[in-house]
């Protein structure tokens, strides 16, 4: 006879590979690289349930509930992948009913002028890029994995698990764009314009303080600054090397 587990999403006593209570299964290992793949793989392009229970949570408990997903309580929870693309989606449909730019549109205009030296035109790939913003999230997602997997290092959580940590704080801030977007339509002030980049990086900087708790408080924010740092590093990195490849 199978020995009695404990589920770690509801804490029901079980011995089977579902758990009666809640129907969760009840091996929840640690996040990691077979776990990413399982979740682009089978459920990227899935609507499934605790949509708006996860977006509320995100937003009045975000340590709590990130803690809960990685420790394994994951039923109520929507997948961090599926989540980041649906709102990253979203703010993007957002922008162009308002003909407003991303802030992936503002990196890259910035970039391309840092960059050009005689030539006025936008290289194609940095416009592709522009133009396909759920992928381009998707793919500076990894990068900024790096940079705060860096940064707290000391904290032990592993790589995979700060893709799914920055998964849900990107989502999040997509809403916080989303809703200055909507606003600047009634409120026509600069203040609307720098409003969103202060508020989402305030954002990610309160869920770090709360998520990797260090004696020393002023550490961690600190920390999360270093992460912004070596972000920009790896990705003007990163957007360099695909230019020189695409003129290959």
């Amino acid at each position: 006879m199978k020995e009695q587990t404990l589920c770690k999403n509801c804490g029901e006593s079980t011995n089977g590979n579902y758990c009666s209570n809640c129907g969760q299964k009840t091996a929840t290992s640690r996040l990691n690289a077979d776990y990413l793949l399982d979740e682009l793989t089978n459920s990227l392009f899935q609507l499934q349930h605790g949509f708006f229970y996860t977006l509320k949570e995100l937003f009045l408990n975000p340590a709590k509930s990130i803690t809960e997903f990685l420790n394994g309580k994951r039923k109520k929870y929507f997948k961090p992948l599926s989540y980041l693309l649906i709102l990253s989606t979203f703010y993007y449909l957002v922008t162009l009913t308002l003909d407003a730019n991303t802030w992936i549109d503002d990196f890259l205009t910035g970039f391309n002028e840092g960059i050009k030296e005689n030539n006025d035109t936008t290289p194609a790939i940095l416009t592709w890029f522009s133009k396909h913003y759920a992928y381009t999230v998707l793919l500076l997602l990894p990068i900024f994995s790096l940079a705060s997997y860096l940064s707290f290092y000391k904290f032990k959580k592993n790589y995979v698990e700060h893709i799914f940590i920055n998964s849900y704080v990107t989502a999040q801030q997509s809403i916080i764009y989303s809703f200055f977007a909507l606003l600047g339509l009634v409120v026509k002030h600069e203040s609307v314009e720098i409003a969103p980049f202060l508020v989402s990086v305030s954002y990610n900087f309160y869920v770090y303080y709360k998520l990797f708790v260090h004696k020393i408080k002023i550490l961690n924010p600190l920390r999360s600054l270093l992460t912004y740092l070596i972000y920009l590093l790896l990705s003007a990195v990163f957007f360099i090397v695909v230019l020189l490849i695409s003129k290959i």
